[in-house]
């Protein structure tokens, strides 16, 4: 009988969370979802009182036309780029652009399940409706009706065939894209609580750039409002149990409340986005300010999310949601981000960092620069106003050995040399056994980029090519046999961030493999050249193979280990040297910066057959960054 009642109390809850989650079906229901007593409301209340929907729906039109006091972020962003231009053009023809370069025509009946490249990024990324963005600004550049028209057919379409239905919690992607399976169905992919997050962070401002069109009718007001209200309350039962996905989610329940007061249940969002963001910061940071993904793309991402909670708060008024201790951890976070990040604003492509994707932003430090009164806050406003404001920082090379990204420079700006590394422990999902590896930028040219990732994830030919980047051997490494590193467990054994006696040095080691200890120490040499020694000891053998990997531009041999490598006005002089009986060659390979983008290049490489018994081997490599003047 216990078991009985149990499934019917299951039962019931479902029921209740289907019927929470149903957007209502008539206009007198979505009146139902919102508290009429709202100061501005009343013409609106006065009609639903009579019964009177029509009316209602044009006060209510009326209403958001002339609301004051409520800010919507990018409301005032209504100019087109040429990059708009485009994505709007092709998004009339039903060509959407998922992600920046991934471009596919859905057909002229939308078929929102298409999906010729079994990644499933290609595939969520569709349901976060991108481009609708650029139609919007199209739409208040040019005044052209035609823009508007397109965003409501879209908008309809989606939600036409794209109906809510529950999944189960094995299907619905909370932690990575990675634990759905190809197969899963529709609402797996279009209803995944973080797309949800985001089409709540998204949806608002596109909101805003077409409320004042004749196409937005009381009509369409209403559908808008029913669908948002449905998203807000279906995340609401379905936020991820940890990890970026949940920062986003409540980012966009939090967004929803604020900007839509007008809801019942509005405050309600807003206190659960806030509790959770206030829970994860220590939960998902650590003390020194990184993420705990251990990936440059990922960190900044959430640090953007909790700036775009923040700062709709800020915005309107609600900024005392946020405690100090959240706000002082965000400077650290964007602090550890600008020890790495390059002049252009890029970032290494670590992990599944994308080079392009993801990036910091001068608005969006300076906006995090004002969050407290700190070192780290003054540094941070210098380096968004490009030092026109704030404190220089106070040091060049930057190292946080507890979680393990370090960066040597010799400056801050376009011309000068700067080597991240990284040297952490394995990490999450969207980590790869990478350990020590590195980029090297010089006179405005990342000259070694690391592998990159190329693809998420999805059917077997999407996992065994982001299996391919994955790989050890892809990166600036040292490998036995090709295989990939084991877990490491690091140890920093020198970090010498301080040029004063004319070397910064670091030190690391971990066991790569069952018997094989590698140690990679690193020199930064008076600020000009890098030294990089790889000692390797233990009872393992087999095949060491060291790897230097190289961008865009031509490797050239000059002489036995001596090569010179050039993109543009940057180049590389390269030394390296092995033990006895090592062999020196150039290869090819692949990198990727960008989703499905890859780019060959040359490596450098140097085998050694390591025989039982061998004892410590030693392979350096010298990195002489230079400049070459146009006129060459």
């Amino acid at each position: 009988m216990q078991l009985t009642l149990k499934r019917i109390a299951g039962l019931i809850s479902i029921l209740l969370f289907l019927v929470a989650c149903t957007a209502p079906k008539s206009r007198e229901e979505v009146f139902g979802l919102l508290n009429l007593d709202r100061p501005g409301l009343e013409e609106v209340k006065s009609h639903c009182e009579k019964k009177q929907w029509a009316e209602a729906s044009e006060a209510l039109l009326g209403y958001y036309r002339t609301r004051q006091g409520i800010y919507i972020p990018g409301q005032e962003s209504r100019t087109a780029s040429s990059r708009d231009s485009l994505w709007a053009a092709d998004a009339m023809q039903h060509t959407f652009h998922v992600l920046a370069d991934t471009v596919w025509n859905y057909g002229k009946d939308i078929n929102w399940e298409y999906w010729p490249v079994k990644d499933i990024e290609m595939r969520v990324q569709l349901h976060r409706h991108g481009w609708w963005y650029s139609l919007g600004r199209m739409y208040c550049t040019s005044g052209d009706e035609k823009y508007a028209a397109e965003y409501v057919d879209e908008f309809r379409d989606w939600v036409k065939k794209n109906p809510y239905k529950p999944f189960g919690v094995d299907q619905n992607g909370t932690v990575s894209s990675g634990s759905l399976d190809v197969n899963s169905p529709n609402e797996c992919f279009a209803w995944r609580p973080l797309e949800i997050g985001i089409r709540l962070l998204r949806w608002c401002t596109h909101f805003s750039l077409f409320l004042d069109s004749p196409q937005f009718t009381p009509e369409f007001l209403l559908e808008f409002l029913q669908s948002y209200h449905q998203n807000a309350s279906v995340l609401m039962r379905s936020f991820s149990p940890s990890g970026n996905h949940l920062i986003h989610q409540s980012s966009g329940v939090i967004r929803a409340g604020i900007c839509f007061p007008e809801f019942k249940d509005a405050e309600s969002w807003v206190k659960a986005g806030v509790d959770n963001l206030k829970a994860e910061i220590s939960r998902q940071s650590y003390p020194d300010g990184c993420h705990f993904e251990l990936d440059p793309g990922y960190h900044i991402g959430v640090v953007e999310s909790y700036d775009d909670a923040i700062q709709v708060a800020v915005d309107n008024g609600r900024l005392d949601l946020f405690p100090a201790e959240v706000l002082e951890q965000l400077v650290r976070m964007a602090s550890y981000y600008q020890d790495y990040c390059y002049p252009d604003w890029t970032h290494p492509c670590f992990s599944d960092a994308r080079r392009h994707d993801d990036l910091a932003s001068p608005e969006l430090l300076k906006d995090i620069s004002g969050y407290c009164d700190s070192p780290q806050a003054r540094q941070i406003l210098w380096f968004a106003t490009e030092g026109r404001e704030g404190e220089a920082p106070s040091y060049k090379s930057s190292g946080h050995p507890d979680t393990g990204f370090y960066a040597f420079r010799d400056g801050w700006y376009d011309a000068n040399i700067i080597m991240p590394v990284k040297a952490t422990e394995r990490g999450m999902w969207h980590a790869q056994p990478d350990f020590g590896t590195f980029e090297l930028w010089a006179y405005g040219k990342i000259l070694m980029p690391d592998a990159g990732a190329y693809v998420y994830s999805g059917d077997t030919e999407i996992e065994r090519q982001r299996a391919y980047f994955k790989a050890t051997a892809r990166h600036n490494a040292l490998t036995l046999d090709d295989r990939n590193y084991d877990a490491p467990k690091p140890k920093v054994l020198a970090w010498q961030p301080d040029a004063g006696r004319g070397v910064q040095r670091l030190v690391v080691e971990h066991e790569a493999y069952e018997g094989l200890t590698r140690r990679r120490s690193i020199s930064f040499v008076k600020e000009k050249y890098f030294e990089i020694v790889d000692e390797v000891s233990g009872p393992a053998s087999g095949r060491l193979t060291l790897r230097n990997g190289f961008g865009r531009g031509a490797l050239e041999r000059i002489s036995e280990g001596e090569y010179v490598y050039r993109d543009g006005c940057a180049g590389l002089s390269i030394s390296i040297t092995g033990p006895k009986g090592s062999v020196i060659s150039v290869d090819t390979d692949w990198f990727s910066e960008a989703m499905h983008e890859k780019s060959e290049r040359p490596v450098l490489r140097i085998d050694l057959d390591r025989a039982s018994g061998a004892g410590p081997q030693r392979f350096v490599t010298v990195l002489r960054p230079f400049y070459i003047p146009k006129d060459n």
